[in-house]
């Protein structure tokens, strides 16, 4: 018996030494104007023959239906590779280049922690996350609303001497 419903997963193998991470593309309409956001997706890890198998899951859970825009990020040592996906009726088809994502890395050269601010929409999602690659994680935001621009904010800290990676969604 299947654990998952196989139509609101999929997976992939890692070898070892690799990690990927999956994020899903969400597009709203809010007050008249579409919001674009970037969401991790949550997975389950165990072990298979040349590595790990990792099924990732949509929350919410999607329509069957619905097309999800879906963008990998496979972190090596040293090396982090970008891919892209879609997710539909229960088939992931993996493309090559990610149409509405943009990567960048960030070094701080500096010797002091540094906040970086990210924007975030009335639903609490936001364009952009930061990963650290040595964890393989998100780096949460502390989220806070700014009175004197009535908007919901965040604030990523960044630590010196250390690498991270940034994917934004681009309209």
């Amino acid at each position: 018996m299947d654990m998952f419903d196989t139509s609101k997963v999929f997976s992939v193998l890692d070898a070892q030494g690799m990690n990927t991470l999956a994020f899903q593309i969400n597009k709203t309409v809010e007050d008249g104007e579409t919001v674009s956001s970037i969401e991790m997706l949550k997975s389950f890890m165990e072990v298979a023959n040349n590595g790990y198998r990792k099924t990732f899951f949509f929350n919410p859970e999607p329509d069957t239906q619905d097309k999800k825009e879906v963008v990998f990020l496979t972190l090596k040592p040293g090396e982090a590779l970008l891919n892209a996906g879609e997710f539909k009726g229960g088939v992931l088809r993996v493309g090559v280049k990610p149409g509405s994502i943009k990567y960048s890395s960030i070094k701080l050269t500096g010797d002091e922690s540094e906040y970086k601010e990210v924007k975030y929409s009335p639903n609490f999602r936001r364009p952009i996350t930061i990963i650290d690659p040595y964890l393989g994680q998100e780096v949460k935001p502390i989220v806070y609303f700014d009175t004197e621009t009535n908007m919901i904010k965040a604030k990523i800290k960044l630590l010196p001497h250390k690498s991270y990676i940034a994917l934004e969604v681009e309209d």
